[in-house]
């Protein structure tokens, strides 16, 4: 990032040494501060997990999760659209996500890409410059919504299954290491109901019987089939290259 110094949380917040979704409603607003929770506990794992070296965030915006992975990585490269609606002085490259990203081949040894592929229209482009600016065995770490309302209108196009986003790593020669849920029936219906509710205390009352419910009687479900998921998150990898396998000395005999 181009100014690790002036870096503030804004989508995401350190609080009792987790991260969680920030309760700053000009962040995020009452209304997504369930996903917002379940979609950064499970980035703040798998990052802690996987994340290693170089690391791209590809549709950093303000970097929401540069708090999570600046520890632990050792250089981070934030890439966006020139007109993102999340402007900030946290991107290094400024390119259109449809198209190639200015990288050159084998640069990253992680990659995270949060909601951003449903706002891509021709997304198995951003797929194979994923795989091609990874470094063989280096791992991508991809979040996208699924029972969720539009947002960033028009450019919102996609929703992908499990089985889509399966389909989109393997053709641009990616292996799927993991794919869970964020969230399943009960998260959804919490989501919509704290949405529906216009913003105000009523909303921030919702909002807390919603988590005493999910905390009570509903757990998380991050079964990656089950029927209603409210989002999912894959890892990936890289395949390493193989050695060449040692040549063939046939019937020729050792000279004496």
């Amino acid at each position: 990032m181009p100014n690790p110094q002036t870096w503030a949380a804004t989508k995401a917040e350190l609080h009792n040494g987790r991260w969680r979704a920030s309760r700053d409603p000009a962040e995020v607003t009452v209304g997504s501060r369930i996903i917002g929770d379940i979609l950064t506990d499970t980035y703040e794992r798998l990052l802690r997990t996987h994340a290693r070296g170089v690391l791209v965030d590809v549709g950093c915006g303000k970097a929401p999760y540069f708090g999570i992975y600046r520890g632990i990585v050792t250089k981070s490269v934030g890439v966006d659209w020139e007109s993102s609606i999340h402007a900030s002085d946290q991107v290094d490259i400024k390119c259109d996500l449809n198209e190639k990203i200015a990288l050159p081949d084998a640069f990253a040894d992680t990659i995270l890409c949060t909601d951003v592929l449903e706002h891509l229209f021709e997304p198995q482009r951003a797929w194979n410059e994923i795989a091609r600016i990874l470094k063989p065995g280096g791992k991508a770490i991809i979040g996208v919504p699924f029972l969720y309302w539009i947002h960033e209108a028009p450019h919102d196009y996609h929703r992908y299954t499990s089985f889509a986003l399966r389909k989109y790593a393997t053709v641009a020669g990616l292996c799927v290491e993991s794919l869970e849920a964020a969230g399943g029936l009960s998260q959804v219906l919490a989501d919509l109901l704290c949405k529906s509710v216009r913003p105000g205390l009523l909303q921030s009352l919702v909002d807390r019987a919603c988590r005493l419910a999910l905390r009570v009687s509903m757990r998380r479900n991050t079964r990656s089939d089950t029927p209603f998921p409210l989002c999912y998150v894959l890892v990936a990898s890289k395949p390493r290259v193989s050695a060449p396998a040692p040549a063939s000395r046939g019937n020729a005999t050792a000279t004496l």
